[in-house]
């Protein structure tokens, strides 16, 4: 048995068409090692396009950076759940640390998101994070454990399995981030997965990714940790050479659990105790 595990990068506000495209046909005609989950979220002009180069056998997925509650109706700027799979998605960002601070979303309108996605056949890729007042004051897990009870609220304990939750520390993502360390990010990880395994009752989500100024330097080392399923990366992801980088570290990194799986959400949560 291998593990999967799971790298993925959202382009976030890059991209024209055509680089969108170069990218895609890249990754498309590139062997994904084997244990891999690669995914990628460009922005929405460019779904199509990437959908079409992404076609065929490839195992790449193909994610929104945002959607609304919606089925439909007045909301303009905005995109629905129904529009994204239509377009070609199977997962859709939700909840980002900008998303929050520049647009206000809130937990609750995330728990929206996260029904309407799972409602439209899509995986909610729900992102939480702490801010630095909060790790500082030594909160972060009870934070982020907090966010995503609220964000599965809406759910049945069976749906939340197909969800995938990607910790982001405010902190770390972005130009000024500062990365944070593998004993800094391992107890809100296991924080998260025990609060997933109750919410499920037992049955853990899709996959716990961490993501927040993850390079080729660091990527090995963060997957190590227990409780952490893949990673969710930025701007070192953002050329393909980088993106088929971090696979090739991920692919090491399920090679060396093909007889013994990484111990996933249950166990990582049993750590904390």
């Amino acid at each position: 048995m291998v593990s999967t595990v799971w790298i993925g990068t959202s382009w976030k506000m890059t991209k024209t068409l055509d680089e969108a495209r170069a990218f895609a046909r890249t990754l498309a005609s590139s062997v994904v090692p084997q244990g891999v989950q690669p995914f990628v979220v460009p922005a929405h002009t460019s779904l199509n396009v990437v959908r079409e180069c992404l076609s065929g056998d490839t195992p790449v997925l193909l994610g929104a950076q945002n959607a609304h509650w919606a089925a439909e109706g007045a909301g303009t700027g905005e995109i629905s759940m129904r529009m994204v799979a239509d377009a070609g998605a199977s997962l859709v960002e939700l909840g980002h640390s900008e998303r929050r601070e520049q647009f206000g979303e809130t937990d609750e309108t995330v728990a929206l998101k996260v029904r309407a996605a799972v409602d439209a056949g899509l995986t909610p890729l729900v992102c939480v994070g702490d801010p630095a007042r909060v790790r500082d004051r030594g909160a972060a897990p009870d934070f982020v454990s907090a966010q995503v009870r609220i964000a599965l609220c809406m759910l049945r304990p069976e749906e939340r399995e197909q969800v995938v939750v990607a910790y982001e520390p405010v902190w770390a993502i972005g130009e000024a981030g500062r990365p944070a360390e593998p004993d800094e990010v391992a107890p809100v990880m296991a924080a998260i997965a025990e609060e997933v395994v109750r919410a499920s009752e037992d049955r853990g989500c899709r996959a716990l990714l961490y993501g927040g100024s993850v390079d080729l330097g660091n990527a090995a080392a963060l997957l190590r940790d227990a409780g952490t399923d893949g990673l969710f990366v930025g701007r070192s992801a953002w050329d393909v050479e980088g993106f088929l980088a971090l696979l090739t570290i991920a692919g090491d990194h399920a090679a060396r659990w093909s007889d013994v799986p990484p111990p996933g959400p249950r166990a990582a949560a049993a750590l904390r105790d």
